[in-house]
């Protein structure tokens, strides 16, 4: 039920470790599940949420994402609502699955260069970023007043707070790690940032095990 005259919350959540996030590869849009680390990692981070007030869950489709969203599903005994390409991580083409370093030495500025004419099919930030905003906005319009809890890939959050802090933080400013929380509130059609990169449940978690 929409709570009228309430702020919308977003809880928008990087997704739990892959092996190609350990081993240094370009993910991309391939399809990699959560290794045992990931796992932990999101039912670390479903600890967190479980006396959280969280109305929807929302995941990218891609098996990283969805997973880490069905960790915290299922301490709230709720579904994910639905799996939305929209918010699957930047398209490398061509490059995906090579090792990061060779990424960086072929296209050192990829990630902080917003030409929309990008080689080997890489998706420019500006579609990655505008795909992003549309689809978190359509989100939080269809559940106004409600707590939204979305789980995605880091260089799509990234972009997501580039567009809300007008570049101040963000897409070449920041590494979001595993299974981080930034939280924004959408007024008014108007996104407010609050928390950004917090993944002190992990830290927490590792330090006691």
């Amino acid at each position: 039920m929409t709570k009228k005259g309430a702020k919308n919350m977003l809880y928008l959540v990087r997704h739990g470790q892959t092996d190609w996030n350990k081993n240094g590869l370009v993910q991309g849009q391939t399809d990699i599940s959560l290794n045992s680390t990931g796992v932990e990692q999101a039912q670390a981070l479903a600890k967190r949420f479980q006396k959280e007030n969280i109305d929807v869950i929302y995941a990218s489709d891609l098996k990283r994402a969805y997973g880490t969203a069905e960790e915290i599903a299922k301490v709230k005994n709720m579904r994910v609502s639905e799996g939305l390409r929209e918010l699957r991580e930047r398209s490398f083409g061509e490059l995906e699955g090579a090792e990061i370093p060779l990424l960086q030495e072929k296209f050192p500025n990829l990630g902080t260069d917003w030409k929309e004419d990008l080689p080997l099919n890489i998706e420019s930030l500006g579609n990655m970023q505008k795909r992003m905003v549309k689809e978190l906005t359509n989100i939080m319009t269809n559940h106004q007043g409600e707590d939204v809890l979305v789980v995605s890939h880091g260089a799509a959050i990234n972009v997501f707070i580039h567009y809300v802090t007008s570049g101040e933080n963000g897409t070449g400013k920041m590494v979001l790690a595993n299974t981080a929380v930034s939280t924004f509130t959408f007024e008014n059609k108007k996104w407010a940032i609050g928390t950004l990169n917090d993944a002190s449940h992990w830290i927490k978690e590792a330090k006691s095990s």
